[in-house]
């Protein structure tokens, strides 16, 4: 009997024992969440990217987890919106840059400023390119690291050219010579051209060359006014929507064809060129595994108007302001933006980066692709940036779809978005 109460009287000082260190120890380290929220979560060969920055991330960050936050291109903005109003906004969103200055007034946005001063400041931000820079900085403050800046370019199936009766290195290179190569490779079954008219913003990277591309512009040089009643921006927006309404070299269903759809088209061949960013091979050859994208797909840039002018797609990443874990945030967005992270990026998803190491890393400048579209950059225009930009962009998607419809000439599609455009810059 004196065995056993002597056993468990040990027993229970062991216990105890554990118990005092856990209490010294303290509870157990609560595992920080952080919500990478984009689109790419669905897209290939995206996702193979993030899945990997995922892995490494959380392996080599154990008191902090990169979760996967599915968003929508269509209307991504518009549930951040929603979102943010409700202080619930994933940690980390993505976008491109037309809605950053918009969220920063809104006080969506947290700013990095503080967080990049601890990195070096501005020895720390002169590793990115400083016009992409730019496009972050706001009344004073950063907003955001500028990711892919890519230069949007021509791509077309080399073997529809030969089928037409085309030289396939000699791609179109003025307006005239684009609306030729279009009709004739319009055939049974198969268009010259796919182009966007869904209401989403990739309709302006692939809309704008052409509104651009003959002087037209959506503001004046002081953005106080609209300048889409000008000649020039009347024959860049029928340009664009009679390869539709007019010449027939577009499939049917225009207003209900968005980015991807656009380049499922291509990867399915029922279309021979689409206006396209550096993501689009990879994205083309998951669509259909069976074609040799890089023997079969060329590039050029876009066709010239009166000007050589180009789009771009210019995407970030911004920290919400409503994150409940600021620190935490930083770290893994400053893990998305370090070089290793962004040349991953570039060998699985082709994009070029804003870091200037990556743009020039040897790997970079030898690709054929990346060569195209590197070199269209000192081309690449953007719109406005201005606060009013999602009403004046939305009053420019009604137009381009009213034209594509015709619910509405040109004319009348066009004087609507120049009279939206005004009432939203507060003209009378």
């Amino acid at each position: 009997m004196r065995r056993h109460a002597n056993l468990w009287r040990n027993l229970a000082m062991v216990g105890f024992a554990v118990g005092l260190l856990g209490l010294a120890a303290g509870p157990a380290a609560a595992q920080v969440k952080i919500r990478f929220q984009t689109w790419h979560w669905n897209e290939k060969p995206w996702v193979n990217a993030l899945e990997e920055f995922q892995r490494e991330f959380n392996k080599a960050n154990p008191g902090i987890e990169v979760v996967r936050d599915d968003s929508r291109y269509g209307d991504k903005e518009a549930v951040f919106t929603t979102q943010s109003q409700a202080k619930v906004a994933a940690d980390i969103p993505h976008f491109s840059y037309r809605p950053i200055r918009h969220f920063a007034d809104r006080g969506y946005l947290l700013d990095l400023t503080p967080f990049i001063q601890k990195e070096g400041g501005d020895k720390y931000l002169a590793q990115w390119d400083p016009q992409a820079l730019e496009i972050c900085k706001y009344k004073g403050k950063i907003y955001c690291l500028p990711d892919d800046l890519n230069p949007l370019v021509l791509m077309y199936n080399t073997q529809h050219f030969k089928e037409a009766g085309l030289d396939p290195a000699k791609p179109p290179t003025t307006w005239e010579q684009f609306l030729d190569y279009a009709k004739k490779l319009t055939r049974a079954g198969r268009y010259g051209v796919g182009i966007l008219g869904a209401r989403q913003e990739g309709v302006f990277m692939r809309f704008n060359p052409w509104l651009w591309g003959v002087g037209g512009d959506y503001l004046t040089p002081d953005e106080k006014r609209s300048l889409l009643d000008r000649p020039e921006a009347l024959e860049g927006f029928k340009y664009y929507v009679e390869l539709f309404t007019k010449h027939k070299v577009v499939p049917p269903g225009v207003i209900e064809q968005g980015a991807q759809e656009v380049r499922t088209q291509l990867a399915h061949e029922k279309v021979s060129m689409i206006i396209t960013l550096p993501a689009a091979p990879g994205i083309v050859q998951a669509i259909n595994p069976n074609m040799k994208v890089r023997e079969v797909m060329a590039l050029a840039p876009v066709p010239v108007g009166k000007k050589k002018v180009t789009s771009t797609w210019f995407s970030l990443r911004v920290i919400s302001a409503f994150t409940k874990n600021p620190e935490a945030a930083w770290k893994v967005y400053k893990a998305w933006y370090d070089k290793d992270s962004q040349m991953r990026n570039f060998r699985i998803a082709g994009v070029l980066s804003s870091r200037l190491d990556v743009r020039n890393a040897p790997e970079v400048k030898a690709d054929k692709y990346a060569q195209v579209f590197s070199a269209q950059t000192p081309y690449v225009k953007l719109e406005p940036l201005v606060p009013e930009w999602p009403k004046i962009g939305d009053a420019m998607l009604t137009a381009i779809q009213e034209g594509l419809t015709g619910v509405k000439t040109p004319e009348a599609a066009l004087r609507g978005a120049h009279e939206a455009t005004n009432r939203a810059l507060g003209v009378q």
